[in-house]
């Protein structure tokens, strides 16, 4: 008997759900499955045969609500974003420099395979955290050189 739902091979003509996807194959008069149910209860476990694939195979090639595959995320745009937080706390010009250069890394592995790994986002985040965390270490420099300037000059009149 075949499951109407995942077209699985159920052996056990007895049997009232199907393994792979959890469908309930009793029929009922009008010869279409009753409903469905969202796992698979009491289930005994089979031994695996050569001729038909392992449930896992089944569940995710069909499309019946079952989740997708993501692709794999880019391990510079990782690093970018894992750099790109951190600095706002410790060693912010090591960890912002490191968090552009990861990004633009990740960005020109992701055009150069046609997007197939993910994380563009990730990237963008870490490159613009490491900027913003520049110019604030820019800017405080130089309101600091400001202030000494300043007090340096009040200082000498006095």
């Amino acid at each position: 008997m075949r499951c109407p739902s995942c077209d699985g091979v159920i052996e056990e003509s007895d049997a009232q759900f199907c393994p792979f996807c959890g469908m309930q194959i009793r029929v009922s008069s009008a010869g279409k499955p009753t409903r469905r149910i969202s796992t698979v209860i009491d289930t005994p476990a089979s031994t695996p045969s050569f001729d038909t694939p392992p449930p896992t195979a089944m569940a995710s090639s069909t499309s019946g609500g079952y989740g997708t595959a993501t692709p794999p995320t880019s391990t510079a745009a990782a690093v970018s974003l894992l750099f790109g937080i951190p600095g706002w706390f410790m060693a912010p010009v090591i960890c912002s420099i490191i968090a552009i250069v990861a990004g633009y890394h990740a960005r020109r592995e992701i055009a150069a395979s046609n997007g197939r790994p993910g994380g563009s986002g990730q990237a963008s985040a870490g490159i613009i955290m490491g900027y913003i965390q520049l110019a604030l270490i820019a800017f405080l420099c130089a309101l600091l050189f400001v202030i000494f300037l300043l007090t340096g000059m009040a200082g000498s009149e006095w």
